[in-house]
This record gives structure tokens, C-alpha cells and sequence, in this order.
């Protein structure tokens, strides 16, 4: 009896020693299992609490390494980003009058759209006009002479009114897909890049290329270190999808030059292309020139929803006496003529939604000086 007696007492021992020593367990993960659950803020309270429970000193969590920690009572009030404006991206819409400022121009639609380029990394086609020449041409849309004879099979100078030429979006070559041609192998051939051959022909890599498919092939883009180098360098950052085509950084930048073609549109989108911006606003707003010069340019033959120009639409070019040149494209109709002495704000066209273009605005580019417009503060 004695024996059993013992054993009696040993198994009520260890039966307590472990319940103990679960309790035990339990009370000391509770921390660690808070740690990762909860703020810092609960699980000091529950550092707390756990302590009350041992009996032992004050847990604390208030303050730690890396400084003191803060619960909703406590935490300071966030300051306002001073440098934030919440209008310089989006403006409101500006209902546009004629130039005298007294009645409503009565070619006005909704601007309820995205108002971007579509497509000015594709080819294109423009109808050539009396007085065009290849030269003039290739400067319209700032591409060589040599990339328009390719992607035309031409062999001479010489172009004819009415004679429909393909425009490539950049300098380069129009290549045609051969039997067994990889991307990696059409950009060896043609000493390009894959990552452009993908970029210009809105491809990926895993993307099935054909026999006879034509692709486009830039050269002379610069590169995406530099680009990435001049943005970094901007004040105001406005994300783009389409690349930037030209070494903007070495052009030279002419403060208060150059005005807003559009007071109060809205930048839809930023630098792209051929140093140009978007800026959307209602269909039949007066775009003014951004300075004073000569009109070398004025196409107005296309009507809404048509591509033509090689995607500019109805577009007007001015030349500048500080040897730049300026290009407002996608006007419902053109107010100057080829040859035309213009001044700084006058009305030079409407917006519209001719050529490329997914909603009224104006691509506003400006070739051989930087464009101050990519702040959108600057149209307010």
C-alpha cells in the first residue's frame, strides 16, 4: 500500500509540475506571437499585462532602439507636402471662347477622355501636297530622308502631289520577316536592339514574329540611360508610355520664350515622342502659337476620326528667330497659312481630334529647345 501510495503522490506531482509548465509556456510565447500579430502599440499592452501576471516588474515598449513609439492619442499630426498641388495635373475643364472672349465657339465637344496620342510609335502614311518635297517631308516629322525613300522603295528625290508615303515613327528601316528570322537575329542583322524591335512594333518577347510581317526598326534612339538620367533631373515627374526620341538634354532651354499654346488644359500626357506633351481640352479651343515666327507648315485636310499626316492630323509648324521650330497637331482646322508672320498668342487653330488621337487635345512639340510645359503649372 505503501508502494501505491507513493506513486500516487509522484503522478499528482508531475501531473502539477506540467500543467505549470504549460501555463508557464503559454504566458512567455504570448509576446513573441504578438510581435508578429499586432502593432507595437498592443502588444506593449499586452507586455503589460503579461507582467501583472508574473508579478514582476514593469514591462515597458515605449521606447526602444529606434526611438519612441506612438499610439493614435499620441502620434504627431503629418504635415502637409507644401510642394503637392492637386491641380497640376488635372485642371478643371475650360469652356473655350472665341478670341474676342464674348460668345461660345459653336465647334465644341466633351473632353471626357484619355486625350493622348494613339499610335505614334507605329507607322503611319501622309499624302504629299503641292510643294512638298522629300526634304520637307522628313522635317515635318523629324525623321531622315533616307527612312522615308526605305520605307517606300523610292530612288529618287522627287515626290508627287497626292502620292501616299508610309512614315516610320523614327529614323530607321521598314524590314520585311524572312524564312528563319528571330528578333535576336533581325536585330543582329540590322544592329539594333531586341527591347526597341519589341518597343516600336508593340511586341513582347514571347511574341510569335511571320514570314512577310514588317517590322520597325529604329536607330539613332538615344539611350535609356540618358533618358532616364535628364528625367531624373526634372522638377515635376509625368510618366509617359511612349519613349522619348531625341537628346532634349543638349538642347538649350529659353526661359519665358515660349508661352502655353492652351491656358488651362490639362497635361495628359507628358514628355514623349519628339519633345512634345499633350494638353487636353475641349474640341474647338484656340490654340495660340508659343512664339512669335513664321508658319513653315499648315496641313488641314483630314477630318475627325481619320489617320493622315502621317498621324498628326491637321498640324501647323512654326520657325522661330531663336532657331527652333514649334508643331501643334491634331487641330479640327487650321487659322494661318504656309508663309504666314505670326505673333506670340495669336490663334493659330482649333483643337480637334484629327489623325492619331484618342480625345480632343493638341500634341504640342518643340524641336531644337527644351519644352517648359512638361510642368503642368505652367498652362494653369
Amino acid at each position: 500500500m505503501a508502494i501505491l501510495s507513493h506513486l500516487s503522490y509522484m503522478k499528482n506531482k508531475y501531473t502539477s509540475l506540467l500543467k505549470r509548465t504549460m501555463t508557464w509556456t503559454v504566458i512567455c510565447a504570448l509576446p513573441i506571437v504578438a510581435t508578429f500579430l499586432f502593432s507595437k502599440t498592443a502588444h506593449a499592452g499586452l507586455l503589460s499585462f503579461v507582467n501583472s501576471i508574473l508579478g514582476g516588474e514593469q514591462v515597458s515598449a515605449s521606447v526602444s532602439a529606434s526611438g519612441p513609439v506612438f499610439n493614435s492619442q499620441t502620434m504627431p499630426v503629418l504635415k502637409g507636402n507644401a510642394a503637392f498641388n492637386p491641380t497640376a495635373v488635372l485642371a478643371d475643364q475650360t469652356i473655350p471662347l472665341d478670341d474676342g472672349g464674348q460668345t461660345l465657339l459653336p465647334d465644341i465637344a466633351s473632353n471626357n477622355t484619355d486625350s493622348t496620342d494613339a499610335g505614334n510609335l507605329q507607322k503611319s502614311t501622309y499624302t504629299a501636297q503641292q510643294g512638298d518635297t522629300l526634304g520637307s517631308i522628313a522635317n515635318m516629322f523629324d525623321i531622315s530622308i533616307d527612312t522615308i525613300k526605305q520605307a517606300n522603295n523610292l530612288t529618287s528625290n522627287t515626290v508627287k502631289p497626292g502620292q501616299t508615303l508610309t512614315i516610320l515613327p523614327v529614323s530607321g528601316i521598314l524590314y520585311t520577316v524572312q524564312a528563319k528570322d528571330s528578333l535576336q537575329s533581325i536585330a543582329d542583322k540590322t544592329k539594333s536592339s531586341v527591347s526597341d524591335i519589341l518597343t516600336y512594333n508593340d511586341l513582347t518577347i514571347s511574341s510569335i514574329i511571320k514570314q512577310g510581317q514588317q517590322l520597325i526598326i529604329p536607330h539613332g534612339k538615344p539611350s535609356t540611360s540618358d533618358i532616364q538620367s535628364f528625367l531624373s533631373t526634372q522638377k515635376v515627374k509625368v510618366p509617359s508610355f511612349e519613349p522619348i526620341l531625341d537628346a532634349v538634354w543638349n538642347w538649350p532651354s529659353y526661359p519665358d520664350y515660349f508661352s502655353c499654346p492652351i491656358p488651362g488644359a490639362r497635361l495628359s500626357q507628358g514628355l514623349h515622342g519628339h519633345n512634345a506633351i499633350d494638353l487636353a481640352i475641349a474640341r474647338g479651343t484656340p490654340i495660340r502659337a508659343a512664339a512669335a515666327g513664321v508658319v513653315i507648315v499648315s496641313k488641314s485636310n483630314i477630318s475627325d476620326g481619320h489617320n493622315g499626316n502621317g498621324g498628326y492630323g491637321n498640324f501647323v509648324m512654326i520657325s522661330h528667330s531663336n532657331g527652333s521650330e514649334t508643331l501643334y497637331a491634331h487641330m479640327s482646322k487650321t487659322a494661318v497659312t504656309a508663309g504666314e508672320q505670326v505673333s506670340k498668342g495669336q490663334t493659330i487653330g482649333y483643337v480637334g481630334m484629327t489623325g492619331l488621337t484618342t480625345g480632343p487635345h493638341t500634341h504640342f512639340e518643340i524641336r531644337q529647345a527644351q519644352n517648359p510645359f512638361v510642368d503642368p503649372a505652367l498652362c494653369r
